[in-house]
């Protein structure tokens, strides 16, 4: 099943980075997004313990990705649900340069995979590279409490700021939701962002509230169970 996800033309042509990870956390597939955001091709991962891949780079004293990696991934796997991490520093290592690191800031979110019998078979590892809207908004921030404090119009672009993140949530949730149609039907990112467009549309109602009435749904079914 891991290997039939990474071989769908969809999964590979998907804008939004995946990888799919077995219940060892050994790599089964990644697609082109993802293999390009992390400065690897697909042979480097398959196969590949995800930590032997991507280490935490030794150069930060403070890094952490590996250690909340491991703790959300063991969380999924002991629990049966998806965890979304939030916003988290994790450096990968520079393909030009052996030995450095390029600073990354991503958003992840990890799914469970089932098989059709409802058994646990792996994880879907999804993130959304934040880096440069992450600088930007701490340049942008620093800039509009200068301009705050000498004139009331830099209010402005902290709200700016502020309204820049909330997209970055609400962009956050409808991944969530993405995530998990396909680990409940099976399907490419793609068609399960069709899927909450044409609810969306059906319903005429927000993309986003869509998304997290569906995530809210999931839940609640799994605390019931």
């Amino acid at each position: 099943m891991l290997d039939t996800i990474g071989a769908r033309p969809a999964f590979q042509a998907a804008r939004a980075p995946y990888l799919v990870l077995d219940t060892d956390l050994r790599i089964h597939a990644a697609n082109a997004a993802y293999t390009a955001a992390t400065f690897t091709t697909e042979a480097d991962l398959a196969g590949a313990y995800i930590f032997d891949a991507f280490p935490d780079n030794p150069a930060d004293p403070d890094a952490d990705g590996t250690t909340n990696l491991s703790a959300s991934l063991e969380q999924v796997l002991r629990s049966g649900r998806r965890h979304h991490m939030g916003i988290q520093r994790y450096d990968v290592p520079d393909a030009d340069h052996r030995g450095r690191f390029v600073k990354k800031i991503w958003s992840p979110l990890n799914v469970p995979l089932t098989d059709a019998d409802g058994h646990l078979v792996g994880v879907l590892h999804h993130v959304e590279d934040i880096t440069d809207l992450d600088a930007l908004l701490a340049a942008d921030d620093s800039t509009a409490l200068d301009a705050a404090a000498a004139d009331p119009t830099g209010e402005a672009v902290l709200a700016e700021n502020r309204n820049l993140r909330a997209a970055l949530r609400t962009r956050g949730v409808i991944e969530q939701a993405k995530g998990i149609l396909i680990a409940q039907r099976g399907c490419t990112p793609d068609e399960a962002f069709m899927l909450l467009v044409g609810l969306s549309q059906d319903t005429n109602t927000k993309l986003h509230i869509v998304a997290q009435t569906l995530i809210d749904d999931t839940l609640r079914r799994a605390g019931n169970r």
